[in-house]
């Protein structure tokens, strides 16, 4: 099969380097990057980028569509959905709910996930499942109700692996509860991230739980002590030790963008975009001060969209898109595991790609090669 050329265009590579170039695409995967002359398929207008696709590792659904209520027949709408915002993957979260319910709606997005997969791809792709509770701190719970939390077990642990089949990526849970270093044992052994979320740890027991395996920290300053200068919290572990990656939600509310620079001059390439998106989906959520919010006016989750937090992150730490869109491609990909696949260019990764104009705004999504958001000019 005869390789695509898309460009020219200025090309992120997601490692924080970028080029201008054309950009090869075969089989589905990356086959090369090329001079700026020459061919190609694809044109892009003046001033246009490619990048690898976004990757969000946290989001509760799209439009009207719930992942914990409306399971698999979220992923085909959230798909498309995300694919608009320049979004290739994305990991399915399923928040604190009765326990059954958790295990059921799991199991249903890892096998809508499968089924999805072996179909001509539509919109981005589910990658996975992170179950967000029951194993939290109940002072922290924030909407995550507290009759529905539980204390950690080895068999609960054992029992959202097997509903996954293999398609958990990620838990949040607090590390001090009761019996979470024996759930860590089994999540770690059969590959999930845990990260630590909805906690009151302070920074030694931050430590501990790095120490045990924690390697990510939740929407970073929500859900947990604030950084305190004297009794520092457990997000002062995760930001001082590199085996980490911190997730935050950069709409400018959930943190004020002067911490958003501030993360970004600690961490470095260890920021992990994520938007926790909660879709108004439900009667007892609204969007208020530019977050959605439960009944009671506790935040629920945000209104935020993954491209909207890449050009927000541009804008507060004042960085170029190339070096932004490692926190929204590479960072998440390494997150879950999928850096060998995903979240750069490089010849043999994956051709999920993201397009975007001189104003940094998605004009073209593509997902193994093929395009499944387009509102380029030139007919694919």
């Amino acid at each position: 099969m005869a390789a695509t050329l898309l460009g020219p265009a200025f090309i992120a590579m997601g490692d924080g380097t970028s080029t201008f170039g054309r950009l090869a695409v075969e089989d589905g995967r990356v086959a090369n990057v090329l001079p700026a002359d020459g061919p190609s398929d694809h044109p892009l207008p003046p001033g246009s980028s490619i990048a690898p696709g976004l990757i969000d590792v946290h989001t509760n659904g799209a439009s009207e569509f719930l992942f914990n209520r409306d399971q698999g027949n979220a992923l085909g709408p959230a798909g498309a959905s995300y694919a608009a915002r320049g979004a290739t993957g994305f990991v399915a979260s399923v928040m604190t709910a009765p326990w059954e319910s958790m295990l059921h709606a799991a199991s249903e997005l890892v096998e809508a996930a499968n089924q999805l997969e072996e179909d001509v791809p539509s919109g981005a792709r589910c990658l996975g499942i992170h179950f967000e509770g029951p194993f939290l701190n109940p002072k922290f719970r924030r909407i995550h109700r507290h009759e529905w939390l539980l204390p950690a077990t080895q068999a609960r642990a054992r029992e959202m692996v097997d509903a996954c089949k293999g398609g958990c990526l990620m838990v949040t849970m607090a590390p001090e509860v009761d019996g979470a270093a024996d759930a860590l044992r089994v999540f770690l052994e059969n590959g999930i991230v845990c990260s630590a979320g909805h906690t009151g740890a302070r920074y030694r027991e931050g430590m501990l739980a790095i120490g045990l395996g924690f390697r990510s920290l939740t929407h970073a300053f929500n859900g947990m002590p604030p950084l305190d200068h004297r009794d520092p919290s457990i997000l002062a572990a995760f930001i001082q030790d590199r085996r980490t990656l911190v997730q935050v939600i950069c709409d400018g509310i959930h943190i004020s963008p002067v911490m958003i620079d501030i993360l970004h001059r600690t961490l470095g390439d260890r920021v992990v975009l994520a938007t926790d998106n909660m879709p108004a989906a439900d009667p007892g959520y609204h969007i208020e001060g530019g977050v959605m919010r439960a009944a009671d006016g506790t935040i629920a989750g945000s209104a935020l969209h993954i491209d909207e937090a890449l050009r927000n992150y541009m804008s507060y730490a004042q960085i170029p898109f190339a070096r932004a869109i490692v926190a929204a491609t590479f960072a998440p990909a390494r997150l879950i595991h999928h850096d060998g696949e995903m979240g750069r260019i490089a010849r043999g990764a994956r051709a999920d790609l993201s397009f975007w104009d001189k104003d940094y705004s998605v004009i073209a999504t593509m997902v193994g090669g093929r395009f499944v958001y387009n509102r380029l000019e030139v007919a694919v």
